[in-house]
Protein backbone atom coordinates (compact mmCIF):
# COMPACT_ATOMS: atom_id res chain seq x y z
CA UNK A 1 0.00 0.00 0.00
CA UNK A 2 2.73 2.44 1.00
CA UNK A 3 4.78 1.73 -2.14
CA UNK A 4 1.79 2.08 -4.47
CA UNK A 5 0.72 5.36 -2.89
CA UNK A 6 4.24 6.79 -2.84
CA UNK A 7 5.26 5.90 -6.40
CA UNK A 8 2.04 5.11 -8.27
CA UNK A 9 -0.47 7.15 -6.33
CA UNK A 10 -1.38 9.50 -9.16
CA UNK A 11 -2.07 6.56 -11.51
CA UNK A 12 -4.21 4.53 -9.13
CA UNK A 13 -7.87 5.39 -8.69
CA UNK A 14 -8.67 3.18 -5.70
CA UNK A 15 -7.10 0.57 -3.42
CA UNK A 16 -9.49 -1.77 -1.66
CA UNK A 17 -7.84 -3.37 1.37
CA UNK A 18 -9.38 -6.59 2.66
CA UNK A 19 -9.00 -6.53 6.45
CA UNK A 20 -10.19 -8.81 9.23
CA UNK A 21 -11.57 -7.26 12.41
CA UNK A 22 -9.30 -7.92 15.39
CA UNK A 23 -10.09 -8.46 19.05
CA UNK A 24 -8.72 -6.20 21.77
CA UNK A 25 -7.35 -7.58 25.00
CA UNK A 26 -10.55 -6.47 26.72
CA UNK A 27 -12.70 -8.41 24.24
CA UNK A 28 -13.71 -5.38 22.18
CA UNK A 29 -13.30 -5.26 18.42
CA UNK A 30 -10.82 -3.22 16.39
CA UNK A 31 -12.68 -2.35 13.19
CA UNK A 32 -10.85 -2.55 9.83
CA UNK A 33 -10.89 1.26 9.43
CA UNK A 34 -9.21 1.61 12.81
CA UNK A 35 -6.62 -1.03 11.94
CA UNK A 36 -5.85 0.88 8.74
CA UNK A 37 -5.47 4.12 10.71
CA UNK A 38 -3.01 2.40 13.04
CA UNK A 39 -0.99 1.38 9.98
CA UNK A 40 -0.94 4.98 8.69
CA UNK A 41 0.65 6.13 11.97
CA UNK A 42 3.70 3.86 11.57
CA UNK A 43 7.07 4.84 10.10
CA UNK A 44 6.06 3.09 6.88
CA UNK A 45 4.05 6.17 5.86
CA UNK A 46 6.37 8.80 7.38
CA UNK A 47 7.60 10.03 3.98
CA UNK A 48 4.04 10.47 2.72
CA UNK A 49 2.99 12.37 5.84
CA UNK A 50 5.59 15.07 5.09
CA UNK A 51 3.21 16.51 2.48
CA UNK A 52 -0.14 16.75 4.35
CA UNK A 53 -2.19 17.88 1.35
CA UNK A 54 -0.97 15.10 -0.94
CA UNK A 55 -1.18 12.57 1.88
CA UNK A 56 -4.83 13.46 2.51
CA UNK A 57 -5.59 13.07 -1.20
CA UNK A 58 -3.82 9.72 -1.44
CA UNK A 59 -5.30 8.38 1.78
CA UNK A 60 -8.80 8.94 0.43
CA UNK A 61 -8.02 6.44 -2.31
CA UNK A 62 -7.63 3.60 0.21
CA UNK A 63 -10.87 1.89 1.22
CA UNK A 64 -10.95 -0.74 4.00
CA UNK A 65 -13.23 -3.70 3.31
CA UNK A 66 -14.31 -6.00 6.14
CA UNK A 67 -13.88 -9.72 5.46
CA UNK A 68 -14.24 -13.03 7.25
CA UNK A 69 -11.68 -15.25 5.55
CA UNK A 70 -13.22 -18.39 7.10
CA UNK A 71 -16.30 -18.06 4.88
CA UNK A 72 -16.43 -19.21 1.28
CA UNK A 73 -17.73 -15.81 0.16
CA UNK A 74 -15.18 -14.02 2.41
CA UNK A 75 -18.10 -12.59 4.36
CA UNK A 76 -18.30 -9.61 2.02
CA UNK A 77 -21.38 -7.41 2.18
CA UNK A 78 -23.44 -7.21 -1.01
CA UNK A 79 -22.36 -3.59 -1.54
CA UNK A 80 -18.65 -4.34 -1.08
CA UNK A 81 -18.84 -7.36 -3.35
CA UNK A 82 -20.51 -5.31 -6.09
CA UNK A 83 -17.86 -2.56 -5.84
CA UNK A 84 -15.00 -5.04 -6.03
CA UNK A 85 -16.49 -6.91 -8.97
CA UNK A 86 -17.25 -3.74 -10.93
CA UNK A 87 -14.11 -1.69 -10.20
CA UNK A 88 -11.06 -3.85 -9.42
CA UNK A 89 -8.67 -4.69 -12.25
CA UNK A 90 -5.79 -6.19 -10.23
CA UNK A 91 -5.91 -8.49 -7.19
CA UNK A 92 -2.87 -9.05 -4.98
CA UNK A 93 -3.20 -12.04 -2.68
CA UNK A 94 -0.53 -12.24 0.01
CA UNK A 95 -2.64 -13.60 2.87
CA UNK A 96 -1.43 -16.95 4.20
CA UNK A 97 -0.51 -18.89 7.28
CA UNK A 98 3.25 -19.45 7.31
CA UNK A 99 3.31 -21.76 10.34
CA UNK A 100 5.24 -24.90 9.40
CA UNK A 101 3.24 -27.19 11.72
CA UNK A 102 -0.22 -25.67 11.46
CA UNK A 103 -3.23 -28.01 11.71
CA UNK A 104 -4.10 -29.21 8.22
CA UNK A 105 -7.58 -27.62 8.39
CA UNK A 106 -6.13 -24.17 9.11
CA UNK A 107 -3.56 -24.41 6.30
CA UNK A 108 -6.22 -25.55 3.84
CA UNK A 109 -8.43 -22.60 4.68
CA UNK A 110 -5.70 -19.94 4.56
CA UNK A 111 -3.47 -21.19 1.75
CA UNK A 112 -6.00 -22.78 -0.62
CA UNK A 113 -9.57 -21.71 0.19
CA UNK A 114 -8.71 -18.02 0.62
CA UNK A 115 -6.94 -17.62 -2.75
CA UNK A 116 -9.69 -19.62 -4.47
CA UNK A 117 -12.36 -17.32 -3.00
CA UNK A 118 -10.51 -14.32 -4.44
CA UNK A 119 -10.18 -16.09 -7.79
CA UNK A 120 -13.94 -16.64 -7.82
CA UNK A 121 -14.39 -12.93 -7.14
CA UNK A 122 -12.22 -12.15 -10.16
CA UNK A 123 -14.25 -14.53 -12.35
CA UNK A 124 -17.49 -12.84 -11.28
CA UNK A 125 -16.29 -9.54 -12.70
CA UNK A 126 -16.41 -10.93 -16.24
CA UNK A 127 -13.33 -8.85 -17.07
CA UNK A 128 -9.65 -9.88 -17.47
CA UNK A 129 -8.69 -9.07 -13.87
CA UNK A 130 -4.97 -9.55 -13.22
CA UNK A 131 -4.45 -11.97 -10.34
CA UNK A 132 -1.09 -11.74 -8.57
CA UNK A 133 -0.52 -14.52 -6.05
CA UNK A 134 2.31 -14.32 -3.53
CA UNK A 135 3.52 -17.85 -2.91
CA UNK A 136 6.91 -19.07 -1.65
CA UNK A 137 10.08 -20.31 -3.31
CA UNK A 138 9.81 -23.37 -1.07
CA UNK A 139 6.84 -24.80 -2.98
CA UNK A 140 9.68 -26.63 -4.73
CA UNK A 141 9.92 -28.80 -1.64
CA UNK A 142 12.81 -31.24 -1.50
CA UNK A 143 14.03 -30.52 -5.05
CA UNK A 144 17.70 -29.70 -5.57
CA UNK A 145 19.64 -27.90 -8.29
CA UNK A 146 18.52 -25.19 -10.70
CA UNK A 147 14.76 -24.61 -10.65
CA UNK A 148 13.14 -22.66 -13.47
CA UNK A 149 10.61 -19.84 -13.19
CA UNK A 150 7.69 -22.01 -14.26
CA UNK A 151 4.43 -23.30 -12.87
CA UNK A 152 4.29 -26.55 -10.93
CA UNK A 153 3.12 -29.66 -12.79
CA UNK A 154 -0.61 -30.13 -12.40
CA UNK A 155 -0.55 -33.93 -12.57
CA UNK A 156 2.40 -34.75 -10.30
CA UNK A 157 3.30 -34.06 -6.69
CA UNK A 158 6.83 -33.05 -5.72
CA UNK A 159 7.84 -36.63 -4.86
CA UNK A 160 6.95 -37.73 -8.39
CA UNK A 161 8.81 -34.73 -9.85
CA UNK A 162 11.97 -35.47 -7.84
CA UNK A 163 11.97 -39.19 -8.61
CA UNK A 164 10.99 -38.76 -12.26
CA UNK A 165 7.84 -40.83 -11.84
CA UNK A 166 4.95 -40.77 -14.32
CA UNK A 167 1.98 -38.49 -13.58
CA UNK A 168 -0.23 -39.92 -10.82
CA UNK A 169 -1.49 -36.98 -8.80
CA UNK A 170 -4.71 -34.97 -8.79
CA UNK A 171 -4.59 -31.77 -6.69
CA UNK A 172 -8.40 -31.44 -6.65
CA UNK A 173 -8.82 -35.00 -5.36
CA UNK A 174 -6.03 -34.47 -2.84
CA UNK A 175 -7.71 -31.34 -1.43
CA UNK A 176 -11.04 -33.19 -1.24
CA UNK A 177 -9.36 -36.03 0.63
CA UNK A 178 -7.72 -33.55 3.04
CA UNK A 179 -11.13 -32.05 3.78
CA UNK A 180 -12.59 -35.50 4.37
CA UNK A 181 -9.81 -36.37 6.82
CA UNK A 182 -10.37 -33.12 8.70
CA UNK A 183 -14.12 -33.77 8.89
CA UNK A 184 -13.65 -37.38 10.06
CA UNK A 185 -11.25 -36.18 12.76
CA UNK A 186 -13.75 -33.58 13.98
CA UNK A 187 -16.57 -36.15 13.95
CA UNK A 188 -14.44 -38.61 15.92
CA UNK A 189 -13.71 -35.94 18.53
CA UNK A 190 -17.45 -35.42 19.09
CA UNK A 191 -18.36 -39.08 19.48
CA UNK A 192 -19.98 -40.07 22.76
CA UNK A 193 -17.10 -42.41 23.62
CA UNK A 194 -14.43 -39.76 22.99
CA UNK A 195 -16.41 -37.13 24.92
CA UNK A 196 -16.62 -39.49 27.92
CA UNK A 197 -12.87 -40.06 27.68
CA UNK A 198 -12.19 -36.31 27.68
CA UNK A 199 -14.37 -35.84 30.76
CA UNK A 200 -12.74 -38.74 32.61
CA UNK A 201 -9.31 -37.25 31.95
CA UNK A 202 -10.41 -33.81 33.18
CA UNK A 203 -12.05 -35.22 36.32
CA UNK A 204 -8.94 -37.28 37.05
CA UNK A 205 -6.82 -34.14 36.85
CA UNK A 206 -9.17 -32.23 39.17
CA UNK A 207 -9.92 -34.92 41.74
CA UNK A 208 -7.35 -33.47 44.14
CA UNK A 209 -9.23 -30.15 44.24
CA UNK A 210 -11.45 -29.59 47.24
CA UNK A 211 -14.30 -28.11 45.19
CA UNK A 212 -16.13 -29.94 42.45
CA UNK A 213 -16.32 -28.81 38.85
CA UNK A 214 -19.58 -27.22 37.81
CA UNK A 215 -21.26 -28.65 34.73
CA UNK A 216 -20.64 -25.48 32.72
CA UNK A 217 -16.93 -25.47 33.57
CA UNK A 218 -16.63 -29.18 32.82
CA UNK A 219 -18.29 -28.62 29.44
CA UNK A 220 -15.92 -25.75 28.65
CA UNK A 221 -12.84 -27.74 29.62
CA UNK A 222 -14.12 -30.68 27.58
CA UNK A 223 -14.52 -28.49 24.49
CA UNK A 224 -11.01 -27.06 24.95
CA UNK A 225 -9.56 -30.57 25.27
CA UNK A 226 -11.52 -31.72 22.24
CA UNK A 227 -10.10 -28.88 20.13
CA UNK A 228 -6.53 -29.64 21.27
CA UNK A 229 -7.09 -33.31 20.44
CA UNK A 230 -8.28 -32.40 16.92
CA UNK A 231 -5.43 -29.93 16.38
CA UNK A 232 -2.75 -32.44 17.42
CA UNK A 233 -4.04 -35.03 14.99
CA UNK A 234 -4.41 -32.56 12.14
CA UNK A 235 -0.87 -31.24 12.74
CA UNK A 236 0.43 -34.81 12.43
CA UNK A 237 -1.76 -35.45 9.39
CA UNK A 238 -0.56 -32.31 7.61
CA UNK A 239 3.13 -33.03 8.23
CA UNK A 240 2.91 -36.69 7.21
CA UNK A 241 0.98 -35.89 4.02
CA UNK A 242 3.40 -33.10 3.11
CA UNK A 243 6.46 -35.35 3.45
CA UNK A 244 4.82 -38.23 1.65
CA UNK A 245 4.17 -35.91 -1.31
CA UNK A 246 7.73 -34.50 -1.36
CA UNK A 247 7.31 -31.26 0.58
CA UNK A 248 8.93 -30.44 3.91
CA UNK A 249 5.93 -29.28 5.94
CA UNK A 250 2.25 -28.43 5.75
CA UNK A 251 3.03 -24.79 4.89
CA UNK A 252 4.97 -25.50 1.69
CA UNK A 253 2.61 -28.36 0.83
CA UNK A 254 -0.56 -26.25 0.96
CA UNK A 255 1.11 -23.27 -0.73
CA UNK A 256 2.15 -25.56 -3.60
CA UNK A 257 -1.29 -27.14 -3.93
CA UNK A 258 -2.77 -23.64 -3.72
CA UNK A 259 -0.71 -22.70 -6.80
CA UNK A 260 -1.92 -25.80 -8.63
CA UNK A 261 -5.55 -25.09 -7.78
CA UNK A 262 -5.31 -21.49 -8.99
CA UNK A 263 -3.69 -22.62 -12.24
CA UNK A 264 -6.29 -25.34 -12.81
CA UNK A 265 -9.24 -22.99 -12.22
CA UNK A 266 -8.00 -19.69 -13.68
CA UNK A 267 -9.54 -20.40 -17.10
CA UNK A 268 -8.30 -17.41 -19.18
CA UNK A 269 -7.68 -15.11 -16.20
CA UNK A 270 -4.18 -13.56 -16.25
CA UNK A 271 -2.33 -15.20 -13.33
CA UNK A 272 1.07 -14.20 -11.97
CA UNK A 273 2.77 -16.22 -9.23
CA UNK A 274 5.66 -14.67 -7.31
CA UNK A 275 7.75 -16.89 -5.04
CA UNK A 276 9.90 -15.07 -2.48
CA UNK A 277 12.41 -16.93 -0.38
CA UNK A 278 12.87 -15.85 3.27
CA UNK A 279 11.44 -12.33 3.52
CA UNK A 280 13.29 -10.13 5.98
CA UNK A 281 13.70 -6.43 6.79
CA UNK A 282 14.03 -3.78 4.09
CA UNK A 283 17.19 -2.81 2.26
CA UNK A 284 16.24 0.83 1.61
CA UNK A 285 12.51 1.52 1.55
CA UNK A 286 10.95 3.02 3.64
CA UNK A 287 14.26 2.96 5.55
CA UNK A 288 17.06 0.42 6.00
CA UNK A 289 16.05 -2.37 8.37
CA UNK A 290 12.31 -1.63 8.46
CA UNK A 291 10.09 -4.50 9.59
CA UNK A 292 7.05 -4.98 11.80
CA UNK A 293 7.24 -7.39 14.73
CA UNK A 294 9.51 -10.41 15.01
CA UNK A 295 9.29 -12.36 11.77
CA UNK A 296 10.93 -15.52 10.42
CA UNK A 297 14.56 -15.36 11.63
CA UNK A 298 14.09 -12.42 14.00
CA UNK A 299 13.24 -14.41 17.17
CA UNK A 300 16.46 -16.39 16.74
CA UNK A 301 18.54 -13.25 16.14
CA UNK A 302 16.96 -11.41 19.08
CA UNK A 303 17.60 -14.43 21.32
CA UNK A 304 21.25 -14.47 20.27
CA UNK A 305 21.47 -10.73 21.04
CA UNK A 306 20.25 -11.51 24.56
CA UNK A 307 22.91 -14.20 24.99
CA UNK A 308 20.40 -17.04 24.87
CA UNK A 309 21.72 -18.95 21.81
CA UNK A 310 25.30 -20.05 22.49
CA UNK A 311 25.56 -22.21 19.38
CA UNK A 312 23.62 -23.41 16.37
CA UNK A 313 23.63 -26.66 14.35
CA UNK A 314 24.15 -25.74 10.70
CA UNK A 315 26.60 -26.03 7.84
CA UNK A 316 28.54 -22.78 7.72
CA UNK A 317 28.55 -22.68 3.92
CA UNK A 318 24.84 -23.25 3.42
CA UNK A 319 23.03 -20.45 1.58
CA UNK A 320 20.55 -18.63 3.78
CA UNK A 321 18.28 -17.19 1.09
CA UNK A 322 17.20 -13.92 2.67
CA UNK A 323 15.42 -11.31 0.55
CA UNK A 324 14.58 -7.75 1.74
CA UNK A 325 10.88 -6.99 1.92
CA UNK A 326 11.17 -3.91 -0.30
CA UNK A 327 12.70 -6.06 -3.05
CA UNK A 328 9.71 -8.39 -2.77
CA UNK A 329 7.25 -5.48 -2.97
CA UNK A 330 9.01 -3.95 -5.99
CA UNK A 331 9.17 -7.26 -7.86
CA UNK A 332 5.56 -8.13 -7.07
CA UNK A 333 4.30 -4.78 -8.38
CA UNK A 334 6.48 -5.04 -11.49
CA UNK A 335 5.34 -8.62 -12.11
CA UNK A 336 1.70 -7.51 -12.16
CA UNK A 337 2.34 -5.63 -15.41
CA UNK A 338 3.43 -8.85 -17.17
CA UNK A 339 0.14 -10.69 -16.61
CA UNK A 340 -1.23 -12.38 -19.71
CA UNK A 341 -4.17 -14.73 -20.33
CA UNK A 342 -1.94 -16.93 -22.52
CA UNK A 343 -0.01 -18.61 -19.71
CA UNK A 344 0.89 -18.36 -16.02
CA UNK A 345 3.84 -16.08 -15.28
CA UNK A 346 6.12 -17.28 -12.46
CA UNK A 347 8.91 -15.33 -10.78
CA UNK A 348 11.21 -16.45 -8.00
CA UNK A 349 12.32 -13.57 -5.76
CA UNK A 350 15.49 -14.89 -4.19
CA UNK A 351 19.26 -14.49 -4.11
CA UNK A 352 19.80 -18.07 -5.25
CA UNK A 353 23.32 -18.80 -6.48
CA UNK A 354 23.85 -15.37 -8.07
CA UNK A 355 24.28 -13.39 -4.86
CA UNK A 356 24.27 -15.96 -2.04
CA UNK A 357 24.65 -15.14 1.64
CA UNK A 358 26.08 -17.93 3.79
CA UNK A 359 24.94 -18.80 7.28
CA UNK A 360 28.35 -17.90 8.67
CA UNK A 361 28.23 -14.47 7.01
CA UNK A 362 24.81 -13.71 8.50
CA UNK A 363 26.08 -14.72 11.93
CA UNK A 364 29.12 -12.46 11.60
CA UNK A 365 26.94 -9.49 10.63
CA UNK A 366 24.51 -10.19 13.49
CA UNK A 367 27.29 -10.59 16.07
CA UNK A 368 29.01 -7.38 14.91
CA UNK A 369 25.70 -5.52 15.20
CA UNK A 370 24.99 -6.67 18.75
CA UNK A 371 28.56 -5.97 19.84
CA UNK A 372 28.18 -2.42 18.53
CA UNK A 373 24.62 -1.96 19.80
CA UNK A 374 24.14 -4.48 22.64
CA UNK A 375 20.75 -5.48 24.03
CA UNK A 376 21.31 -4.55 27.68
CA UNK A 377 19.69 -6.52 30.51
CA UNK A 378 17.75 -4.99 33.41
CA UNK A 379 21.00 -4.12 35.17
CA UNK A 380 22.31 -2.32 32.11
CA UNK A 381 24.86 -5.03 31.33
CA UNK A 382 25.59 -6.38 27.88
CA UNK A 383 25.22 -10.17 27.56
CA UNK A 384 28.11 -12.40 26.56
CA UNK A 385 27.91 -13.20 22.85
CA UNK A 386 29.72 -16.46 22.09
CA UNK A 387 31.20 -17.33 18.70
CA UNK A 388 29.21 -20.12 17.14
CA UNK A 389 31.09 -23.37 16.39
CA UNK A 390 28.27 -24.94 14.33
CA UNK A 391 28.19 -28.41 15.93
CA UNK A 392 26.52 -31.41 14.37
CA UNK A 393 22.89 -31.92 15.26
CA UNK A 394 23.85 -34.89 17.48
CA UNK A 395 26.42 -32.83 19.40
CA UNK A 396 24.00 -29.91 19.67
CA UNK A 397 21.32 -32.16 21.20
CA UNK A 398 23.80 -33.71 23.65
CA UNK A 399 24.92 -30.27 24.85
CA UNK A 400 21.50 -28.73 25.16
Amino acid sequence: IAKVLADLGDEVQRIYVLIRPRRRADGGEIAPAERLQQLYETSLFARLRLDPARWARLRDKVVPVTIDERRADLGLSAADRHRLISEVDTIFNSAATVVFDEPLSVSLQANIDGPMALLELAHESGRPVNFVHVSTAYVNGQRHGVIADEELPLDRDMRQVIEGLPPAYDPVADVADCRAVCERTRDASRSAEQTRRFKREILAQHKSLSRKLTKSRLDRLTEERRQRWVDRRLVDEGMSRARAHGWNDVYTYTKAVGEQMLTLHRRDLPLVIVRPSIIESSLLDPEPGWITGLKVMDPLLAAYGRGMVPDFPARQDITLDLIPVDKVVNTTLAAASTATPDHVQVYHIATGDENPVRVSEVFEYVRAHFLAAPMLDRDGKAPKLPVWRYPSLRTFRLIF
